[in-house]
């Protein structure tokens, strides 16, 4: 993830980190490990700025240079995301078991993830759209 467009888009609000860490609903010092690179910016956070701010998700991520798009300002629904990645998975023609080697880890985390029982890792769900050529605004039910 390039952490350096979300620190641009702060700075193009004219926000501090404090003022983009209140919105968000996080410590600023947590905020600020983000935009810097050091942690990953949790799904949930990365959903919520998208919406807050109007700002395609994909382009948050790095997947995109389409920083406007018509999308769903909805929160994340584990059970929406894991039908959606498991379609994703079908139509790439992928077990979980082949999925779950690209992203070095088990089958049975890929089928947590698609019955929805388990919050997915920023970096798994950037990787899986990648991977199955989607995009995060579908993935997480947010196209229009």
């Amino acid at each position: 993830m390039d952490t350096e467009r979300i620190k641009r888009l702060r700075e193009e609000l004219e926000l501090t980190q404090k003022a983009m860490a209140d919105y968000l609903g996080c410590q600023r010092s947590a905020y600020s490990l983000w935009e810097i690179g050091k942690n990953i910016i949790p799904l949930s956070y990365l959903n919520k700025m998208a919406n807050l701010f109007d700002i395609n998700i994909d382009y948050l991520a790095n997947l995109s240079n389409e920083k406007k798009v018509s999308f769903l300002k909805n929160e994340i629904d584990r059970q929406t995301l894991g039908k959606r990645i498991k379609l994703a998975r079908k139509e790439s023609n992928l077990t979980q078991e082949k999925l779950a080697t690209k992203l070095n880890t088990t089958h049975s985390v890929i089928s947590a993830y698609e019955a929805g029982k388990t919050n997915i890792p920023t970096l798994f769900i950037i990787e899986i759209a990648k991977i199955t050529n989607k995009s995060l605004n579908w993935l997480l039910g947010k196209d229009k």
